[in-house]
């Protein structure tokens, strides 16, 4: 970018670009020293939307353009060539001020499978005081969760959710009952626990950043597109960005840490002259440190929704009938409480689908209302479907996709490719779920509580309609990791102390530094993200948990669910 007239100037000990589900914490702890600087730059707004803590209304909240980037993928090959619409946070807290508000940290195993594969520190051990020290856990303080953290984690206890006959149901098929999915195991049913406290999202905007901005040290720049790092001797030495129309320049004294997301923090990346070259030379961008593995490695979580009508109208979409839904507003305004302060999920099941598997494969998240649901009137809008829906997500996919640059331009929105079902096993993997929740579906009590099977159908029960039925109908669990992949290899982006491989004084903190996809959903592994790279930072480390089953693994062990990612590298065509 050119050098403008207008051009403010300033340094900092460090800047965060992004205040997302990782950047936000690393503003709050690193400004815990009063004698360390740090500037925060987001692309998107304040988080100023009127329902913006509202959990129910996540998804009228994520339908603004102001408050959400709209991406959308490539034609994708294994969904019948449809582009899938892909929602990320525009706003202080990024996706953690629009997500679902799930809180999960994935299996154990996870994060034994990263040490295994020589990332030191990152073993389960290492990672637990992390979560604990984030949260402030319903449960209290104890072995594996934390009571005075932040982020605030409750229970959703909602008459309305049909809770008591899921949990009979599961019983009845066998499911064992988890009272802590988050504890000393993960498999089987257990109540939806949710980012929520008091009623209200606990949002790393809300949790950690506006905390901290009452602290002199902590400087927050909205609106301010990052358009390029700026490195100088194969160090990182600042940052270019553009606010309110002007080119701005700030430096870094210490680091320069990228907290972008996983698909901003590549585009960012490349935009900066990183990355894959010949990419790179094809929009005109002047390779300064080639590293193939920016962009690579993109590892989601495909989703697939069943659909069964029930008998009666019960359930959360009578909270949605236009008076009721007023009435229910006007409670939430007024006391926090209520069906608003809900999520709408009612519970999570960890299924293993394979004998032999060493952790679970399928996610099964129950909602007692469709996912499409709005408001109603009788009389006046079409009458609604009372249901009970459930997602089924594939927690260790092998297909991997990639994000690209569509231009030079670091306002236009990047090339993304999810790959979804390339791995012929991510499919099977789905088909078994869906039979997971027939067979919990299929048992007293809810057998008699359902009245039809809306999705797949009834009649779909061959693998290959199965097949047809979820490729056309899939979509993805917004957990996008590992485009900025951590290993030790040639194709890793960066260490094991998130340090960029080969500049100095820049650091990747996101969710896209994770090897693979975590086993749940990805807000709170991104927080631990964030927690622990404060620590890295600032040469400290919290000491390692003492855990039955830890360390399991000695480095190089193989994991049975560990995705075998293809190293192809994408096309580089525009």
């Amino acid at each position: 970018m050119r050098k403008s007239a207008d051009r403010v100037r300033q340094s900092f000990d460090y800047i965060v670009i992004g205040s997302g589900s990782a950047g936000a914490v690393l503003a709050a702890r690193l400004t815990e020293d009063a004698g360390v600087s740090v500037l925060v730059l987001e692309a998107g707004g304040m988080d100023r939307h009127p329902l913006q803590l509202m959990p129910l209304a996540f998804l009228k909240v994520g339908e603004s353009a102001d408050y959400n980037w709209h991406y959308e993928t490539e034609p994708e090959p294994g969904l019948g060539g449809r582009r899938i619409p892909i929602g990320r946070g525009r706003t202080l807290g990024g996706s953690s001020s629009i997500n679902a508000l799930i809180y999960s940290r994935g299996n154990a195993r996870d994060y034994e499978c990263w040490a295994a594969q020589g990332l030191e520190g990152w073993g389960y051990a290492d990672v637990l005081p992390y979560f604990r020290r984030l949260e402030s856990h319903w449960r209290g303080a104890g072995l594996y969760h934390g009571a005075d953290g932040p982020i605030r984690v409750t229970p959703i206890e909602h008459p309305d959710m049909l809770f008591e006959p899921l949990v009979e149901a599961a019983r009845a098929a066998g499911i064992p009952i988890n009272e802590d999915p988050n504890g000393a195991t993960q498999d089987g049913f257990s109540r939806m626990e949710t980012t929520i406290g008091r009623g209200r999202r606990s949002s790393t905007a809300r949790a950690y950043l506006y905390p901290a901005m009452k602290r002199p040290n902590l400087v927050v720049r909205t609106r301010a597109l990052t358009t390029r790092i700026l490195v100088e001797n194969r160090r990182a030495v600042g940052v270019e960005y553009l606010q309110d129309g002007a080119a701005r320049e700030a430096r870094a004294a210490r680091e320069v840490l990228l907290c972008a997301g996983s698909y901003n923090s590549p585009q960012i990346l490349m935009l900066s002259g990183i990355g894959p070259p010949e990419h790179l030379r094809s929009f005109g961008i002047e390779p300064i440190h080639p590293l193939p593995g920016v962009g690579r490695n993109l590892s989601e979580h495909p989703n697939f929704i069943s659909v069964y009508a029930l008998r009666e109208r019960r359930g959360f979409t009578r909270h949605l009938r236009l008076d009721r839904a007023t009435a229910g507003v006007a409670r939430w305004f007024l006391r926090h409480d209520g069906a608003f302060a809900s999520n709408g999920a009612a519970a999570n099941i960890f299924l293993r689908t394979l004998a032999g598997l060493d952790r679970p494969d399928v996610q099964l998240t129950p909602m007692p209302i469709h996912n499409g649901a709005r408001l109603w009137l009788p009389g006046v809008t079409q009458a609604p479907l009372f249901c009970y829906s459930i997602r089924i997500g594939v927690m260790h996919p092998n297909s991997r996709g990639w994000v690209q640059l569509r231009s030079a331009d670091p306002s236009a929105k990047p090339r993304i490719q999810l790959n979804l079902y390339a791995a012929k096993e991510d499919l099977q993997a789905m088909i078994r779920g869906v039979r997971a929740c027939r067979a919990l579906f299929g048992r007293s009590p809810l057998r008699e509580m359902i009245e039809r099977e809306l999705t797949p159908g009834p009649e779909v029960t061959a693998d290959a309609a199965l097949e047809a039925v979820i490729r056309n109908s899939s979509n993805h669990r917004s957990h996008p990791v590992g485009t900025c992949r951590m290993g030790t290899d040639e194709d890793a982006v960066v260490d094991p102390q998130l340090r960029l491989r080969g500049i100095e004084g820049l650091r990747v903190v996101d969710a896209s530094v994770m090897p693979e996809v975590t086993g749940g959903n990805t807000n709170v592994p991104s927080i631990m993200i964030g927690e622990k790279a404060a620590d890295l930072i600032r040469g400290q480390r919290l000491p390692r948990a003492e855990v039955p089953g830890a360390d399991q693994h000695a480095p190089g062990a193989a994991c049975e669910s560990r995705p075998r990612a293809s190293r192809a590298a994408p096309a580089t065509s525009r």
